[in-house]
């Protein structure tokens, strides 16, 4: 008799899934989910998310470039505000509780004169790794 398939993960109640980004993407290969508690508040007031260290790795040391406010999480990628000045397809490093991910800035759109949303995707390509990220994300959210 052949043994079930059993998936390792954990069991999210229907009441606490995640929402599901509204924004679509013709290039996203992933589904973001929201790390906001009221979707329809203007997000440069939105004091919801994970707030992170936005890093630049240098050949001898690592300068610290801003804060950023992760607002969406998904295999695919990141979404999050901030007001450092950020340039598409940099690479730059986000500190999330003492450890460092890469991220590719994708997409930048400005929301007011200080703060942009940002779109970045993973730089890992490790499937557990990135699984490990954005679970950890999606739980220091709740």
């Amino acid at each position: 008799m052949d043994k079930p398939i059993i998936a390792e993960g954990e069991f999210i109640s229907a009441d606490k899934q995640p929402s599901v980004e509204q924004i679509a993407h013709e290039d996203r290969e992933h589904v973001r989910f929201s790390l906001r508690q009221r979707e329809q508040q203007d997000i440069s007031f939105a004091c919801d998310g994970i707030t992170v260290t936005l890093i630049k790795s240098h050949y001898l040391f690592n300068k610290k470039i801003g804060i950023a406010n992760i607002k969406n999480v998904g295999l695919g990628g990141v979404g999050f505000i901030s007001s450092s000045t950020l340039q598409p397809k940099q690479i730059i490093d986000i500190d999330l509780d003492g450890e460092r991910f890469q991220i590719q800035i994708m997409r930048l759109e400005k929301i007011n004169r200080k703060l942009n949303f940002v779109g970045a995707r993973w730089t890992e390509k490790d499937e557990k790794r990135i699984s490990y990220i954005t679970t950890k994300i999606y739980n220091m959210s709740n």
